[in-house]
């Protein structure tokens, strides 16, 4: 299955070659102002984004933020301005890499294979629901953006809700999962201070209830 790519460029002789260039190995969508490239990003969930910075509408540094704020998708950034401070700002807002207009065809398809594979071996070990974030591997946990700091048994317990969003779990089953242990009904109000912490961190970070009990079974992410 073919990768997609969104470029969001308004100099149409440029997203005309890279579309005409990309489109051999990649799925690929296009748009000429920022307002229709965040509207396409949320259509498409592309796989990788080729941005422009100078954007009518609203420029690339806010598309950066916006689609940041939403999701880790891999963006390349496409400038004609050689300013480091603006490139530091840039990376530090979520871009991955950068090309200086004009750029090397060959450079920019090297690139978007590297970001892509690792993207690809960053996501086996990613679970993801809505703006939630949380590696496995780094056993770091973002939620809008902002880190998390949580416990133990509180990354486990998000660890097993964010792997099926949805389910309904019995306290007693998530009980033995995190604990290991045999479930007697005095371990129900030590699983329940960690629910309730979880709860109030995801709270705090999102403004949304994710948690939710369902009466006399158990709770599930939503």
């Amino acid at each position: 299955m073919h990768s997609k790519i969104l470029i969001i460029e308004d100099n149409e002789d440029i997203q005309s070659l890279l579309f005409d260039v990309l489109s051999d190995n990649y799925l690929v969508y296009k748009a000429l102002d920022g307002i229709n490239g965040v509207s396409e990003f949320k259509k498409v969930q592309p796989d990788l984004i080729i941005l422009d910075l100078m954007l009518p509408q609203i420029n690339g540094e806010s598309v950066l933020k916006i689609i940041r704020h939403q999701s880790k998708v891999p963006i390349i950034v496409l400038t004609a301005i050689q300013n480091k401070d603006k490139t530091v700002a840039m990376l530090n807002d979520g871009a991955n890499d950068y090309l200086t207009k004009p750029f090397d065809i060959a450079e920019l398809q090297a690139r978007i294979s590297v970001q892509l594979r690792n993207n690809q071996t960053d996501n086996n070990h990613l679970l993801s629901f809505d703006n939630i974030f949380l590696s496995n591997q780094t056993h770091e946990v973002t939620a809008n953006n902002k880190s998390l700091v949580l416990s133990k048994k509180e990354f486990n317990l998000l660890q097993i809700l964010l792997a099926h969003p949805h389910q309904v779990y019995e306290k007693s089953q998530l009980f033995q999962m995190i604990w290991h242990e045999e479930y007697f009904d005095s371990s129900d109000n030590t699983l329940n201070v960690h629910i309730s912490n979880l709860r109030h961190k995801l709270a705090n970070a999102t403004g949304n209830n994710y948690i939710v009990s369902i009466w006399g079974i158990g709770i599930r992410f939503v």
